[in-house]
């Protein structure tokens, strides 16, 4: 009976424990424009790591990912992914100013005014 009493346990906490990794923060988004764009598609975003796009452009904000969730570590294109859909979310066009450390990267979202 306790050896089933603690089987049970184990499970639901293996269980719980699991999906509440799942659940972790791992973007975020900081607007740094009162002004608000049509979303725009993931998979048009435009990354550039430290040279900048050439067409007229603004600031809107920052995206950060985090590269791990818990104990595991997320790979970039996952947390790449992440970015450029958060950026897509406030009407970004590029992520420009690329910076990764240890545990995330962030990038400033921009809009093209061109």
């Amino acid at each position: 009976m306790r050896k089933t009493v603690v089987h049970i346990f184990f499970t639901c906490f293996l269980v719980f424990g699991v999906s509440s990794l799942q659940s972790c923060k791992t973007a975020s988004i900081l607007k740094t424009s009162s002004d608000s764009y049509a979303k725009t598609n993931p998979a048009d975003i435009e990354v550039f790591m430290s040279k900048k796009p050439t067409k007229k452009f603004i600031e809107i904000g920052t995206v950060t990912s985090s590269k791990n969730v818990g104990i595991f570590s997320r790979t970039q294109e996952k947390t790449y992914k992440e970015l450029k859909e958060k950026a897509a979310s406030i009407g970004g066009n590029a992520i420009i100013n690329l910076t990764e450390d240890i545990s995330q990267v962030k990038g400033v979202v921009i809009r093209y005014t061109e």
